[in-house]
Protein backbone atom coordinates (compact mmCIF):
# COMPACT_ATOMS: atom_id res chain seq x y z
CA UNK A 1 0.00 0.00 0.00
CA UNK A 2 1.24 3.52 -0.76
CA UNK A 3 1.59 5.98 2.05
CA UNK A 4 -0.04 9.02 1.43
CA UNK A 5 1.98 12.84 2.38
CA UNK A 6 0.75 15.26 0.61
CA UNK A 7 -1.73 16.69 -1.38
CA UNK A 8 -2.34 15.94 -5.33
CA UNK A 9 -1.38 19.05 -7.88
CA UNK A 10 -5.96 18.95 -8.46
CA UNK A 11 -6.38 19.93 -4.67
CA UNK A 12 -3.65 22.13 -4.44
CA UNK A 13 -5.08 24.12 -7.48
CA UNK A 14 -8.67 23.98 -6.07
CA UNK A 15 -7.24 24.92 -2.63
CA UNK A 16 -5.16 28.22 -4.74
CA UNK A 17 -8.21 29.09 -7.19
CA UNK A 18 -10.74 29.38 -3.66
CA UNK A 19 -8.34 31.87 -1.99
CA UNK A 20 -7.72 33.66 -5.13
CA UNK A 21 -11.59 34.21 -5.54
CA UNK A 22 -11.97 35.39 -2.00
CA UNK A 23 -9.18 37.68 -1.95
CA UNK A 24 -10.79 39.50 -5.06
CA UNK A 25 -14.25 39.51 -3.52
CA UNK A 26 -13.02 41.25 -0.34
CA UNK A 27 -10.46 43.89 -2.84
CA UNK A 28 -13.53 44.71 -4.30
CA UNK A 29 -15.43 45.52 -1.70
CA UNK A 30 -12.85 47.29 -0.10
CA UNK A 31 -11.94 49.67 -2.85
CA UNK A 32 -15.96 50.62 -2.33
CA UNK A 33 -15.81 51.17 0.74
CA UNK A 34 -12.10 53.82 0.71
CA UNK A 35 -14.45 55.45 -1.96
CA UNK A 36 -17.05 56.31 -0.05
CA UNK A 37 -14.99 57.12 2.90
CA UNK A 38 -13.41 59.97 1.18
CA UNK A 39 -16.45 60.93 -0.49
CA UNK A 40 -17.85 61.80 2.77
CA UNK A 41 -14.94 63.48 3.83
CA UNK A 42 -15.35 65.70 0.49
CA UNK A 43 -18.94 66.07 1.67
CA UNK A 44 -18.04 67.63 5.05
CA UNK A 45 -15.28 69.31 4.23
CA UNK A 46 -17.58 71.34 1.61
CA UNK A 47 -20.26 72.18 4.84
CA UNK A 48 -17.11 73.32 6.84
CA UNK A 49 -16.63 75.59 4.04
CA UNK A 50 -20.68 76.11 3.77
CA UNK A 51 -20.68 77.38 7.91
CA UNK A 52 -17.19 79.89 7.15
CA UNK A 53 -19.16 81.12 4.17
CA UNK A 54 -22.48 81.78 6.14
CA UNK A 55 -20.93 83.51 9.30
CA UNK A 56 -18.72 86.06 6.82
CA UNK A 57 -22.04 86.92 5.12
CA UNK A 58 -23.81 87.40 8.12
CA UNK A 59 -20.43 90.30 9.21
CA UNK A 60 -20.16 91.77 5.84
CA UNK A 61 -23.90 91.09 4.23
CA UNK A 62 -21.62 89.47 1.08
CA UNK A 63 -20.06 86.22 0.34
CA UNK A 64 -16.23 86.86 -0.02
CA UNK A 65 -14.89 87.16 -3.22
CA UNK A 66 -12.42 84.24 -2.92
CA UNK A 67 -12.62 81.16 -0.49
CA UNK A 68 -8.88 82.35 0.59
CA UNK A 69 -10.54 85.36 2.22
CA UNK A 70 -12.45 82.92 4.68
CA UNK A 71 -8.67 81.97 6.26
CA UNK A 72 -7.40 86.02 6.20
CA UNK A 73 -10.35 86.34 7.71
CA UNK A 74 -10.16 84.38 10.53
CA UNK A 75 -13.37 82.11 9.83
CA UNK A 76 -11.88 78.97 9.39
CA UNK A 77 -8.16 77.99 10.30
CA UNK A 78 -7.09 76.51 6.91
CA UNK A 79 -9.24 75.39 3.75
CA UNK A 80 -9.97 71.54 3.80
CA UNK A 81 -7.82 69.82 0.88
CA UNK A 82 -9.08 67.05 -0.77
CA UNK A 83 -8.59 63.18 0.39
CA UNK A 84 -6.74 62.36 -3.34
CA UNK A 85 -5.30 66.53 -4.08
CA UNK A 86 -8.29 67.24 -5.95
CA UNK A 87 -9.73 70.32 -6.15
CA UNK A 88 -12.67 72.37 -4.39
CA UNK A 89 -14.09 75.07 -6.65
CA UNK A 90 -15.78 77.88 -5.44
CA UNK A 91 -17.28 80.37 -7.42
CA UNK A 92 -19.65 83.56 -6.01
CA UNK A 93 -22.15 84.99 -8.17
CA UNK A 94 -21.70 88.43 -9.43
CA UNK A 95 -24.27 90.07 -7.26
CA UNK A 96 -22.53 88.84 -4.45
CA UNK A 97 -25.16 86.89 -2.39
CA UNK A 98 -25.24 83.21 -3.65
CA UNK A 99 -22.32 81.12 -4.45
CA UNK A 100 -21.53 77.31 -5.70
CA UNK A 101 -19.07 74.60 -3.87
CA UNK A 102 -18.08 71.89 -6.66
CA UNK A 103 -15.93 69.22 -5.77
CA UNK A 104 -15.40 65.52 -7.68
CA UNK A 105 -16.85 62.12 -6.17
CA UNK A 106 -16.05 59.15 -6.73
CA UNK A 107 -19.25 57.01 -6.71
CA UNK A 108 -21.81 58.14 -9.15
CA UNK A 109 -24.76 57.21 -6.45
CA UNK A 110 -23.23 60.79 -4.78
CA UNK A 111 -23.17 62.75 -7.64
CA UNK A 112 -25.68 65.69 -7.95
CA UNK A 113 -25.04 66.58 -11.41
CA UNK A 114 -22.42 67.86 -14.23
CA UNK A 115 -20.70 70.94 -13.61
CA UNK A 116 -18.35 72.23 -16.12
CA UNK A 117 -15.30 73.29 -13.81
CA UNK A 118 -12.78 71.08 -13.66
CA UNK A 119 -11.76 69.60 -10.16
CA UNK A 120 -8.34 68.45 -11.10
CA UNK A 121 -10.16 65.13 -11.05
CA UNK A 122 -10.35 62.67 -13.91
CA UNK A 123 -13.96 63.79 -14.65
CA UNK A 124 -15.30 67.27 -14.45
CA UNK A 125 -17.02 68.35 -11.11
CA UNK A 126 -20.05 66.13 -9.99
CA UNK A 127 -21.14 67.05 -6.97
CA UNK A 128 -22.19 70.95 -5.83
CA UNK A 129 -23.52 72.67 -2.72
CA UNK A 130 -24.92 76.14 -2.66
CA UNK A 131 -26.39 78.73 0.07
CA UNK A 132 -29.29 77.64 1.45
Amino acid sequence: MKNKNGFTLFETLVVISIIVLITAAVMVNFSGISQKARDGRRKSDLEKIRTALEMARQVGNTYPATAGALVTTNYIQALPTDPKGYSYFYTRDPNKYKYTLDAYVELSSEETGTYGNNCGAPGVCNYRVTNP
